[in-house]
């Protein structure tokens, strides 16, 4: 592989991001698990959502997350795409604004369907353990085809919300819980996969286990990611771009020189890590 190319990043077609049109006002709030989430006997957190404020913006990290839901939001004219997206938070918060409702909004802008993900965590003592994440996510993505009717689903994560977007897509098959409704009989589709500084090779790690590496018949997938990203390694990106090809993935890699973690949609204006919306819509209208 030529790492200096993959560092020097592509320039998307400018206007992209900023020609979008604006969403439908208000999301709308599904509860994932009408009769309480399962396997929750022995969970005492509460939700607490606290307010941050990172990179000049304010916005929520949410905790204790024991009604797990998703945020619908609707472009304004019709689509046949829908994207669930999932925020990270070291898997003991969920970064629900800046990596969940802020991205729903400007994808909803370009004109597609899409949901943020508030799931459960694993170190809140349910029975499924960090199984409860792709439950949750799972759940979500068969609703979020019901709700929209899609003829395309999709799945972006970042950072930690990649590891569950990776191990939801490598998992499918497997990923089972007892159906609520007509829903969850529906096949879990994903038609294409967005990993965003994804959190997905670390040694000794109950994460290894949730992510096992690429299913066999992998989707399209984009991966991008800051090469001083400090927190999670940009070899994480790498190494599954070589992993997702090699199971025969149309693959695409955008590294990028400076941005560092979880940048969401705040990387500083003109740094090559902000072209990453153009670069992910530009690729998405050619899936």
């Amino acid at each position: 592989m030529n790492r200096r190319a993959l560092l020097a990043g592509a320039l998307a077609a400018p206007g992209l991001a900023a020609a979008a049109k604006a969403p439908q006002a208000k999301p709308e709030s599904i509860i994932l698990w009408p009769g309480g989430a399962p396997g929750g006997a022995g969970v005492i957190v509460k939700e607490v959502a606290r307010e941050v404020d990172d990179q000049g913006r304010k916005g929520r990290d949410i905790s204790g997350v024991r009604e797990p839901r998703l945020s619908l939001h609707r472009p304004a004219g019709a689509t046949d795409t829908a994207v669930l997206v999932i925020a990270g938070g070291a898997f003991n918060r969920v970064v629900f604004d800046k990596e969940g409702e802020e991205v729903c909004r400007w994808l909803a802008g370009a004109g597609y369907a899409a949901g943020a993900l508030l799931y459960r965590l694993p170190g809140d003592g349910w029975a499924d353990g960090a199984d409860v994440m792709l439950h949750d996510a799972a759940r979500a993505l068969r609703l979020l085809a019901r709700r929209t009717g899609a003829k395309r689903i999709g799945v972006l994560g970042f950072s930690a919300g990649g590891t569950v977007a990776g191990a939801l897509t490598s998992r499918a098959a497997d990923v089972a819980y007892a159906p609520v409704d007509e829903a969850d009989r529906d096949p879990l589709r994903i038609d294409f996969l967005g990993l965003g500084y994804p959190y997905l090779n670390v040694p000794a790690s109950p994460r290894q286990t949730l992510y096992p590496g690429p299913p066999k018949s992998p989707p399209p997938t984009f991966l991008f990611h800051a090469a001083d990203d400090a927190r999670v390694s940009v070899e994480n990106s790498l190494q599954a771009f070589q992993a997702w090809k090699k199971a025969g993935a149309e693959t695409a890699l955008h590294v990028f020189e400076r941005g560092g973690h979880g940048f969401g949609l705040r990387a500083p204006a003109g740094s090559s890590a902000a072209t990453w919306p153009d670069l992910f819509l530009t690729w998405l209208r050619g899936q």
